[in-house]
């Protein structure tokens, strides 16, 4: 397999050094993404359809300097960890983000486990809110911040530690899942109608060294302190969202009036 989409990637990330299937090149991937391209749902806010085919994804995400949501970010990333030579396996999720207890939700997160010297690596670049900055090796117990939990003989339950207690993030199936899989479980969450990626904006990105998201107008900045800002103009909101791009050209001003309404 040649490198076409790690050379796309390599060259957005300005990557100098060789990369190779080693465990220092999947951390300097898994770290990178997250400050390079931002998870965002604006295609979906936006009524279009959204493409799990990775050259459209790719030309997206690192042509046109766009972001995306999960299964957008995770599908060119095992892409990406393939042609390095990566054996990476694809898993659906249950998220369970906002709950006190794992109770069964509808399979709708995508994330990547890595198997790398006889150690299984969970990599997950699309989980919006929270994004990853290094891979997890697949065992009981608490690592970065992040605590893995067998949840049943079939299942993992991955945690994050904030605000000084554990918060629930998904749960999710220890075999393999099919494009097919995919393929259903992004069109439920683009086109279900009472999905929240189609009535709200959702940005995350590692901006700056310090997790930054965004929902709808609502800007928070995970620093030393928490900083929260409400943008109470357009001009405000414009300056909020074109933050996590790189390009401020990546949309039009039509589109940034059309996204800026239905977040009223």
């Amino acid at each position: 397999m040649n490198r076409h989409y790690f050379s796309r990637f390599a060259e957005l990330a300005a990557l100098s050094t060789p990369a190779s299937a080693d465990f220092a090149t999947l951390s300097l991937l898994h770290q990178r993404w997250p400050s390079l391209i931002p998870f965002e749902n604006i295609e979906v806010l936006l009524g279009r359809p959204v493409s799990i085919d990775v050259e459209q994804i790719a030309e997206k995400l690192l042509s046109r300097k766009r972001g995306g949501y999960c299964f957008e970010h995770n599908l060119l990333f095992r892409q990406i960890l393939e042609e390095i030579g990566f054996s990476v396996t694809a898993h659906l999720a249950r998220v369970v983000w906002g709950q006190e207890k794992p109770d069964a939700t509808p399979q709708t997160h995508m994330l990547l486990t890595v198997a790398l010297d006889g150690v299984r690596y969970l990599a997950d670049v699309g989980f919006g809110g929270v994004s990853l900055t290094a891979p997890l090796r697949l065992e009981e117990g608490e690592q970065q911040g992040f605590c893995l939990k067998r949840f049943s003989a079939e299942e993992w339950l991955l945690s994050v530690k904030s605000g000084g207690k554990w918060r629930l993030m998904y749960r999710f199936a220890d075999y393999a899942c099919e494009q097919a899989d995919i393929l259903v479980a992004s069109h439920f969450v683009a086109t279900f109608k009472t999905s929240l990626f189609r009535h709200n904006l959702m940005m995350a990105k590692i901006i700056n060294g310090q997790q930054t998201n965004m929902f709808n107008r609502h800007l928070t900045l995970y620093g030393e302190e928490k900083q929260e800002q409400e943008a109470s103009s357009f001009a405000a909101f414009r300056t909020s969202l074109l933050a996590f791009f790189t390009d401020e050209n990546v949309l039009s001003e039509a589109e940034l009036r059309t996204i800026y309404e239905k977040t009223a």
